[in-house]
Protein backbone atom coordinates (compact mmCIF):
# COMPACT_ATOMS: atom_id res chain seq x y z
CA UNK A 1 0.00 0.00 0.00
CA UNK A 2 2.86 2.19 -0.17
CA UNK A 3 2.33 3.40 -3.34
CA UNK A 4 -1.46 3.89 -2.72
CA UNK A 5 -0.25 5.75 0.60
CA UNK A 6 2.13 8.09 -1.46
CA UNK A 7 -0.68 9.10 -4.16
CA UNK A 8 -3.18 9.63 -0.99
CA UNK A 9 -0.49 12.01 0.81
CA UNK A 10 -0.42 9.47 3.89
CA UNK A 11 2.86 8.83 5.69
CA UNK A 12 4.29 5.64 5.90
CA UNK A 13 4.60 3.53 8.71
CA UNK A 14 7.79 2.03 9.87
CA UNK A 15 8.59 -1.41 10.61
CA UNK A 16 11.27 -0.95 13.09
CA UNK A 17 11.14 -1.21 16.87
CA UNK A 18 9.74 1.51 19.22
CA UNK A 19 12.61 2.70 21.25
CA UNK A 20 12.61 6.19 23.66
CA UNK A 21 15.12 8.53 22.01
CA UNK A 22 14.25 11.97 24.41
CA UNK A 23 11.47 14.31 24.88
CA UNK A 24 11.06 15.87 21.91
CA UNK A 25 13.59 13.48 19.35
CA UNK A 26 10.73 11.32 18.22
CA UNK A 27 7.83 10.87 16.51
CA UNK A 28 5.54 8.91 18.69
CA UNK A 29 3.89 9.87 22.47
CA UNK A 30 2.51 6.85 24.26
CA UNK A 31 -1.16 7.50 24.12
CA UNK A 32 -2.95 4.56 26.08
CA UNK A 33 -3.21 1.08 24.85
CA UNK A 34 -5.51 -1.14 22.81
CA UNK A 35 -6.21 -5.64 22.98
CA UNK A 36 -6.19 -6.73 19.36
CA UNK A 37 -9.17 -9.02 18.74
CA UNK A 38 -8.70 -10.45 14.61
CA UNK A 39 -8.86 -9.13 11.71
CA UNK A 40 -11.54 -7.29 11.02
CA UNK A 41 -13.42 -7.91 14.28
CA UNK A 42 -12.74 -4.86 15.97
CA UNK A 43 -13.54 -1.16 16.06
CA UNK A 44 -10.45 0.35 16.22
CA UNK A 45 -7.35 -0.18 13.62
CA UNK A 46 -3.62 1.43 14.04
CA UNK A 47 -2.72 3.44 11.26
CA UNK A 48 0.01 5.94 11.62
CA UNK A 49 -0.37 9.77 12.38
CA UNK A 50 2.30 12.65 10.74
CA UNK A 51 3.40 14.60 13.45
CA UNK A 52 3.12 18.12 12.56
CA UNK A 53 5.82 19.67 11.79
CA UNK A 54 5.66 22.69 14.22
CA UNK A 55 6.04 20.20 17.36
CA UNK A 56 9.27 18.82 15.34
CA UNK A 57 10.85 22.46 15.61
CA UNK A 58 9.76 23.45 19.01
CA UNK A 59 11.23 20.21 20.51
CA UNK A 60 14.60 21.03 18.67
CA UNK A 61 14.32 25.09 19.98
CA UNK A 62 14.00 23.90 23.51
CA UNK A 63 16.62 21.16 23.55
CA UNK A 64 18.94 23.36 21.97
CA UNK A 65 17.83 26.34 24.55
CA UNK A 66 18.44 24.03 26.92
CA UNK A 67 22.31 22.89 25.81
CA UNK A 68 22.85 26.75 25.39
CA UNK A 69 22.14 27.22 29.35
CA UNK A 70 24.08 24.94 29.78
CA UNK A 71 27.32 26.02 28.09
CA UNK A 72 26.69 29.41 29.03
CA UNK A 73 26.46 28.59 32.75
CA UNK A 74 29.70 26.95 32.50
CA UNK A 75 31.89 29.83 31.07
CA UNK A 76 30.55 32.39 33.16
CA UNK A 77 33.29 33.68 36.07
CA UNK A 78 33.12 31.99 39.50
CA UNK A 79 33.32 34.14 42.81
CA UNK A 80 35.80 33.32 44.75
CA UNK A 81 35.13 36.00 47.55
CA UNK A 82 34.15 34.97 50.94
CA UNK A 83 31.78 37.08 53.50
CA UNK A 84 32.02 37.32 56.86
CA UNK A 85 28.30 37.33 58.05
CA UNK A 86 27.35 40.30 60.70
CA UNK A 87 26.16 38.54 63.72
CA UNK A 88 23.45 40.77 65.27
CA UNK A 89 21.31 37.99 67.34
CA UNK A 90 24.47 35.97 69.00
CA UNK A 91 23.64 35.13 72.33
CA UNK A 92 26.29 32.32 73.39
CA UNK A 93 26.53 28.69 72.49
CA UNK A 94 24.23 27.32 74.90
CA UNK A 95 20.44 27.53 73.84
CA UNK A 96 17.70 27.77 76.03
CA UNK A 97 16.17 24.46 74.55
CA UNK A 98 19.31 22.79 74.86
CA UNK A 99 18.26 18.84 75.93
CA UNK A 100 20.04 18.05 79.56
CA UNK A 101 21.52 14.23 80.18
CA UNK A 102 20.38 11.93 81.86
CA UNK A 103 20.19 13.30 85.72
CA UNK A 104 20.94 17.25 84.78
CA UNK A 105 18.94 19.62 85.40
CA UNK A 106 17.80 22.26 82.32
CA UNK A 107 18.91 25.67 81.20
CA UNK A 108 16.62 28.33 81.97
CA UNK A 109 16.52 31.72 81.28
CA UNK A 110 15.86 35.03 83.19
CA UNK A 111 15.59 38.47 81.75
CA UNK A 112 15.54 41.82 82.70
CA UNK A 113 14.60 45.35 81.72
CA UNK A 114 13.47 48.69 82.21
CA UNK A 115 12.58 49.77 85.72
CA UNK A 116 13.06 46.92 86.70
CA UNK A 117 10.89 44.22 85.52
CA UNK A 118 11.46 40.49 85.96
CA UNK A 119 10.90 37.65 84.02
CA UNK A 120 12.08 34.96 86.46
CA UNK A 121 13.11 31.32 85.75
CA UNK A 122 9.82 30.37 86.57
CA UNK A 123 7.87 32.79 84.34
CA UNK A 124 6.93 35.06 87.03
CA UNK A 125 6.65 38.96 86.50
CA UNK A 126 7.81 40.67 89.84
CA UNK A 127 9.20 44.28 89.89
CA UNK A 128 11.26 46.49 92.08
CA UNK A 129 10.34 50.28 91.82
CA UNK A 130 12.91 51.56 95.06
CA UNK A 131 16.23 52.20 95.05
CA UNK A 132 19.05 50.03 96.69
CA UNK A 133 21.03 47.01 96.33
CA UNK A 134 19.32 43.68 95.38
CA UNK A 135 20.07 40.41 94.78
CA UNK A 136 19.35 38.93 91.14
CA UNK A 137 20.81 35.27 92.15
CA UNK A 138 22.04 34.55 95.29
CA UNK A 139 23.09 30.48 95.80
CA UNK A 140 25.73 28.88 97.35
CA UNK A 141 28.38 29.35 94.61
CA UNK A 142 27.01 32.06 92.05
CA UNK A 143 26.15 35.65 93.52
CA UNK A 144 24.80 38.25 91.15
CA UNK A 145 23.36 41.72 93.03
CA UNK A 146 21.96 44.57 91.26
CA UNK A 147 21.77 48.25 92.04
CA UNK A 148 18.89 50.34 91.46
CA UNK A 149 18.69 53.79 90.78
CA UNK A 150 15.94 56.48 89.92
CA UNK A 151 16.43 58.19 86.64
CA UNK A 152 14.65 61.29 85.07
CA UNK A 153 12.89 59.46 82.28
CA UNK A 154 11.66 57.29 84.89
CA UNK A 155 10.16 59.65 86.92
CA UNK A 156 12.82 58.79 90.09
CA UNK A 157 10.91 55.09 89.76
CA UNK A 158 14.38 53.03 89.73
CA UNK A 159 16.18 51.25 86.55
CA UNK A 160 19.18 49.39 86.93
CA UNK A 161 22.15 50.95 86.86
CA UNK A 162 24.64 48.34 87.54
CA UNK A 163 24.87 45.27 88.48
CA UNK A 164 27.74 42.66 89.79
CA UNK A 165 28.95 39.02 89.49
CA UNK A 166 31.29 36.98 92.26
CA UNK A 167 31.11 34.30 94.24
CA UNK A 168 33.38 30.74 94.46
CA UNK A 169 32.21 30.30 90.87
CA UNK A 170 34.89 32.74 89.58
CA UNK A 171 37.17 32.61 92.30
CA UNK A 172 36.16 35.07 93.92
CA UNK A 173 36.12 37.53 92.03
CA UNK A 174 34.05 40.58 91.63
CA UNK A 175 33.12 41.63 87.88
CA UNK A 176 30.91 44.79 87.75
CA UNK A 177 29.17 46.77 84.61
CA UNK A 178 27.26 49.41 84.58
CA UNK A 179 25.81 51.68 81.99
CA UNK A 180 27.83 53.87 80.14
CA UNK A 181 27.33 57.28 82.22
CA UNK A 182 28.26 54.61 85.66
CA UNK A 183 31.97 54.45 84.12
CA UNK A 184 34.01 51.15 83.36
CA UNK A 185 33.77 47.82 83.23
CA UNK A 186 36.23 46.30 85.77
CA UNK A 187 37.38 43.38 87.88
CA UNK A 188 38.48 43.37 91.41
CA UNK A 189 38.23 47.18 91.32
CA UNK A 190 40.58 47.72 88.15
CA UNK A 191 39.00 48.63 84.20
CA UNK A 192 39.00 45.70 81.72
CA UNK A 193 37.56 45.55 78.21
CA UNK A 194 38.70 48.95 77.89
CA UNK A 195 38.40 48.78 74.03
CA UNK A 196 35.75 48.45 71.89
CA UNK A 197 35.17 45.77 70.81
CA UNK A 198 37.01 43.48 73.10
CA UNK A 199 37.61 40.43 74.51
CA UNK A 200 38.73 39.31 77.94
CA UNK A 201 39.60 35.92 79.87
CA UNK A 202 39.01 35.73 83.64
CA UNK A 203 42.87 34.88 85.26
CA UNK A 204 42.76 31.43 86.32
CA UNK A 205 39.45 30.53 84.84
CA UNK A 206 40.18 28.58 81.51
CA UNK A 207 36.27 28.30 80.59
CA UNK A 208 35.39 32.03 81.46
CA UNK A 209 35.52 34.78 78.50
CA UNK A 210 33.81 38.22 78.57
CA UNK A 211 33.39 39.75 74.88
CA UNK A 212 32.13 43.66 74.42
CA UNK A 213 30.69 44.22 71.37
CA UNK A 214 27.47 45.15 69.61
CA UNK A 215 26.55 41.48 69.22
CA UNK A 216 23.68 40.34 71.06
CA UNK A 217 19.84 39.95 71.35
CA UNK A 218 18.02 42.66 72.49
CA UNK A 219 15.73 42.08 75.68
CA UNK A 220 13.19 44.83 75.63
CA UNK A 221 11.85 45.74 72.40
CA UNK A 222 11.58 49.25 72.98
CA UNK A 223 15.55 49.71 72.16
CA UNK A 224 15.24 48.77 68.98
CA UNK A 225 15.27 52.46 68.23
CA UNK A 226 19.21 52.55 69.64
CA UNK A 227 21.59 52.41 66.98
CA UNK A 228 24.74 52.14 69.42
CA UNK A 229 24.70 49.15 71.15
CA UNK A 230 27.25 48.24 74.27
CA UNK A 231 26.60 44.25 75.37
CA UNK A 232 28.79 42.77 77.57
CA UNK A 233 28.60 38.85 77.07
CA UNK A 234 30.12 36.52 80.00
CA UNK A 235 30.51 33.35 79.24
CA UNK A 236 31.61 31.60 82.91
CA UNK A 237 32.17 28.17 84.72
CA UNK A 238 28.71 26.07 85.45
CA UNK A 239 27.43 26.91 82.06
CA UNK A 240 26.51 30.55 83.31
CA UNK A 241 25.70 32.95 80.46
CA UNK A 242 25.03 36.65 80.78
CA UNK A 243 24.32 39.18 78.54
CA UNK A 244 24.53 42.71 79.78
CA UNK A 245 23.47 45.51 77.60
CA UNK A 246 24.44 49.04 78.61
CA UNK A 247 22.21 51.75 77.73
CA UNK A 248 23.19 55.58 78.53
CA UNK A 249 21.57 55.37 82.21
CA UNK A 250 20.59 51.61 82.79
CA UNK A 251 21.14 48.20 81.85
CA UNK A 252 18.96 44.95 80.53
CA UNK A 253 20.57 41.43 80.72
CA UNK A 254 19.61 37.94 80.04
CA UNK A 255 20.60 35.59 82.31
CA UNK A 256 20.79 31.75 81.24
CA UNK A 257 22.01 28.87 83.83
CA UNK A 258 21.30 25.63 85.66
CA UNK A 259 19.32 25.67 88.65
CA UNK A 260 21.90 26.01 91.43
CA UNK A 261 21.28 24.62 95.35
CA UNK A 262 20.02 27.44 97.81
CA UNK A 263 19.13 29.19 94.54
CA UNK A 264 16.93 32.58 95.11
CA UNK A 265 16.97 36.70 94.37
CA UNK A 266 15.43 38.45 92.07
CA UNK A 267 15.27 36.12 89.75
CA UNK A 268 13.44 33.66 91.44
CA UNK A 269 13.92 30.08 93.03
CA UNK A 270 14.25 28.47 90.26
CA UNK A 271 11.81 25.75 91.39
CA UNK A 272 9.01 25.69 89.06
CA UNK A 273 6.79 27.04 90.57
CA UNK A 274 6.01 30.86 89.24
CA UNK A 275 3.30 31.54 92.08
CA UNK A 276 6.49 32.14 94.76
CA UNK A 277 8.59 34.24 93.16
CA UNK A 278 6.33 37.45 93.84
CA UNK A 279 8.44 40.55 95.27
CA UNK A 280 7.15 40.02 98.61
CA UNK A 281 7.96 36.68 98.88
CA UNK A 282 11.53 37.44 97.81
CA UNK A 283 11.92 39.57 100.16
CA UNK A 284 10.99 37.39 103.00
CA UNK A 285 13.69 34.53 101.68
CA UNK A 286 16.37 37.10 101.07
CA UNK A 287 15.62 40.75 102.82
CA UNK A 288 14.57 43.68 100.71
CA UNK A 289 17.92 44.72 100.67
CA UNK A 290 21.64 42.55 100.06
CA UNK A 291 22.94 42.42 103.66
CA UNK A 292 26.45 43.91 104.53
CA UNK A 293 28.11 40.92 105.17
CA UNK A 294 27.24 39.63 101.29
CA UNK A 295 27.39 42.89 99.93
CA UNK A 296 29.65 42.85 96.24
CA UNK A 297 29.34 46.97 95.64
CA UNK A 298 32.05 48.70 96.87
CA UNK A 299 29.56 51.26 98.53
CA UNK A 300 25.95 51.85 98.51
CA UNK A 301 23.92 53.85 96.02
CA UNK A 302 22.64 56.98 98.48
CA UNK A 303 19.00 56.08 98.29
CA UNK A 304 16.45 59.27 96.96
CA UNK A 305 12.76 59.26 97.23
CA UNK A 306 11.19 61.59 94.79
CA UNK A 307 7.85 63.44 94.47
CA UNK A 308 6.96 60.20 91.88
CA UNK A 309 7.59 57.83 94.91
CA UNK A 310 5.55 60.02 97.67
CA UNK A 311 2.73 60.11 95.39
CA UNK A 312 2.61 56.71 94.67
CA UNK A 313 2.81 55.74 98.84
CA UNK A 314 0.03 58.16 99.15
CA UNK A 315 -2.11 55.76 96.93
CA UNK A 316 -1.17 52.70 98.24
CA UNK A 317 -4.13 50.81 100.00
CA UNK A 318 -3.83 51.20 103.75
CA UNK A 319 -3.87 47.51 104.81
CA UNK A 320 -1.04 47.30 102.44
CA UNK A 321 1.12 49.66 103.65
CA UNK A 322 1.08 48.70 107.44
CA UNK A 323 1.70 45.39 106.03
CA UNK A 324 5.08 46.83 104.18
CA UNK A 325 5.88 49.03 107.47
CA UNK A 326 6.10 45.64 109.58
CA UNK A 327 7.88 43.25 107.12
CA UNK A 328 10.42 46.02 105.82
CA UNK A 329 11.56 46.65 109.44
CA UNK A 330 12.56 42.58 109.49
CA UNK A 331 13.92 42.62 106.09
CA UNK A 332 16.24 45.34 106.26
CA UNK A 333 17.38 44.40 109.54
CA UNK A 334 20.71 43.32 107.65
CA UNK A 335 21.47 46.66 106.47
CA UNK A 336 23.09 48.74 108.93
CA UNK A 337 21.12 52.25 110.24
CA UNK A 338 18.42 51.62 107.21
CA UNK A 339 16.05 50.52 109.40
CA UNK A 340 16.04 53.85 111.13
CA UNK A 341 16.69 55.87 107.71
CA UNK A 342 13.28 56.60 106.45
CA UNK A 343 14.24 56.96 102.88
CA UNK A 344 15.34 53.43 102.98
CA UNK A 345 12.15 52.01 104.67
CA UNK A 346 9.76 54.06 102.25
CA UNK A 347 12.33 52.40 99.16
CA UNK A 348 11.36 48.83 100.49
CA UNK A 349 7.44 50.23 100.96
CA UNK A 350 6.97 51.23 97.45
CA UNK A 351 8.60 47.87 96.30
CA UNK A 352 6.03 46.07 98.34
CA UNK A 353 3.34 48.46 97.52
CA UNK A 354 3.78 48.33 94.08
CA UNK A 355 6.15 45.41 93.17
CA UNK A 356 3.06 43.43 91.85
CA UNK A 357 2.22 46.05 89.14
CA UNK A 358 4.20 45.96 86.21
CA UNK A 359 3.45 49.37 84.97
CA UNK A 360 3.75 51.58 88.05
CA UNK A 361 5.59 53.95 85.81
CA UNK A 362 2.92 54.12 83.26
CA UNK A 363 0.45 54.73 86.05
CA UNK A 364 2.22 57.84 87.89
CA UNK A 365 2.35 59.47 84.07
CA UNK A 366 -1.20 58.89 84.20
CA UNK A 367 -1.91 60.23 87.54
CA UNK A 368 0.70 62.53 88.11
CA UNK A 369 1.62 63.76 84.82
CA UNK A 370 5.28 62.91 82.81
CA UNK A 371 7.89 64.86 84.51
CA UNK A 372 10.78 64.21 86.24
CA UNK A 373 11.09 63.45 90.24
Amino acid sequence: CATGCATAGCATMSTTAMTYVGAGRGDYLVTTSYKFVGNGAGELAFVSRVKPLWGRILGGVLALAALGGVIAMAAMPKDTSTTTPIVQQSIGPVPIDQAAGPGEAEFGECTFWGDPHFKTFDGARPSFYGEGELYIVKSDEVQIQGRYEGTKYTMGLAATNKIVVGGSFINYHVLEVGCMESGDITLDGQPILTNFPSTYSLPGIPDAKITYSTAGQLVDKATEMFDKRHIVHMELPLGVQLTVLRWSNYVDFRLRMKPQPNQDGGCGNFNNDPSDDTTEQIFRRDGARVKDSDLLFRTRVKVIVGNTELQLLNICPQEQLEKAKEECVQELSGVRGAVHDEKQLKSCYLDLCFGSNEHALRMAKNLFGDKTA
